[in-house]
């Protein structure tokens, strides 16, 4: 007789999800159908904006609703007292999921929040020099220069070499442009414009031999993309969970290395409802003194993380790689479609952008959503408007197909 031991309720969810989710981006209809079933997607919208939010699964959707009456029924402090506990353990296993620890890690209400703690946490003063770059999320960009004319502050802005393939020579423009003014670099890991993946872990040794802080804004990478903070060398990193996570809308992750926690002040002390004393403020939980926050919130991101850790983060990587360079292929044969973006391994992700010479890129997707309930987004680069496609598991190849029947 064979012996095993007895499995935990999550190593048994991890199962069924692998059993029920673990399908190829790029799958027929069958294995779209199958995953689909667990989002709450209308099933007629061809949806390609996971850049902007990814649609949520059922799963967490439900659990989400089910606590927040729980907590309507009861919002009396003694059942509240399990929320401080939920977020001690959110943030341990977010932490294990980046490779650091549960005291470097803050839970915000967006990635965009996180990135301003990191903004105006820095002490800074006038003439010094902060280098961003061209396509940072534009609220990066307008705190930066909010701060600036402020304060006095340099900002000084590289140019984003959308088509680059070589991340030799991306990572080589920052060390040309430190200077011993320069004190910090802030950049998106994935930019949300054309999708350039920065070369992040080489800019950090440049940046950490010179004493310059070293901020990134991991929203468009964290949840497709295995993220190791340890082995990318930064200092701080924002995301969120509403995006390639396709978890709850508004809840963000910032991550302070702790070495670093003394250089950064909080923006805002309010009543700590999550914390469990006074040592909490000693670790990154300085950071989300925001007051009262959306509780239920917490359970509906860990049950995110459940189906996310049952698909694999290397399975869904691949899924996304893979539907990405099928969706890239597809669309250059479209009539007048042009890629501006990078093809390199290392340089890229599924976030894609076409230009289309001559046509109005405003009414193209009106029409696209007119006539395929295809959705897109726009963005402009180097003075010219783009469609942006930004693909996920949940679609499949008959899906891009038929965006590109459409654009004949």
């Amino acid at each position: 007789m064979n012996e095993t031991a007895p499995l935990s309720r999550r190593a048994l969810l991890q199962s069924a999800v692998v059993a029920s989710l673990a399908v190829p981006a790029i799958a027929g209809a069958a294995g779209r159908s199958s995953f689909r079933e667990k989002l709450l997607l209308d099933p007629g919208v061809r949806y390609f904006n996971a850049a902007n939010i990814g649609p949520a699964f059922r799963a967490v959707i439900e659990v989400q609703e089910a606590e927040l009456r729980a907590f309507q029924a009861n919002p009396s402090r003694e059942y509240r007292e399990k929320y401080p506990v939920a977020a001690d353990a959110l943030r341990a296993r977010l932490a294990k999921r980046l490779n650091v620890t549960g005291a470097e890690i803050a839970l915000l209400r967006n990635a965009s929040e996180a990135n301003t703690v990191a903004v105006l946490g820095l002490d800074l003063k006038p003439g010094d020099e902060i280098i961003v770059t061209e396509h940072n999320h534009q609220s990066t960009l307008d705190s930066w220069k909010l701060r600036a004319k402020r304060e006095g502050l340099v900002i000084k802005v590289l140019p984003t070499p959308a088509t680059a393939r070589n991340p030799q020579v991306v990572a080589d423009a920052f060390a040309a442009a430190i200077t011993p003014r320069t004190r910090a670099i802030f950049l998106s890991h994935m930019t949300n414009v054309t999708g350039l993946v920065y070369p992040v872990a080489t800019i950090a040794q440049v940046a950490r031999a010179k004493g310059v802080w070293l901020h990134v804004d991991g929203a468009q990478t964290f949840g497709w993309m295995p993220i190791d903070l340890m082995a990318l060398g930064v200092d701080s990193y924002a995301t969120s969970t509403h995006k390639w996570m396709m978890g709850p809308l508004e809840s963000g992750i910032l991550y302070v290395r702790r070495e670093g926690q003394d250089r950064l002040n909080p923006t805002m002390i309010s009543h700590g409802y999550w914390l469990n004393g006074p040592r909490d403020m000693e670790t990154a939980e300085r950071y989300e003194v925001l007051g009262q926050r959306d509780d239920p919130k917490l359970i509906a991101i860990d049950r995110t993380l459940d189906l996310l850790d049952g698909m694999g983060e290397a399975a869904i990587e691949a899924g996304a790689r893979q539907g990405a360079t099928r969706m890239r292929d597809l669309l250059a044969k479209a009539p007048g479609a042009k890629f501006v973006g990078s093809d390199h391994p290392a340089l890229s992700g599924p976030v894609l952008t076409f230009a289309f010479p001559g046509q109005d890129v405003g009414a193209l997707r009106a029409r696209l959503w007119r006539d395929g309930k295809v959705a897109t987004a726009q963005a402009l680069a180097d003075g010219q408007l783009l469609v942006r496609f930004s693909p996920h598991l949940y679609n499949d190849a008959d899906e891009m197909q038929a965006v590109v029947d459409l654009l004949r």
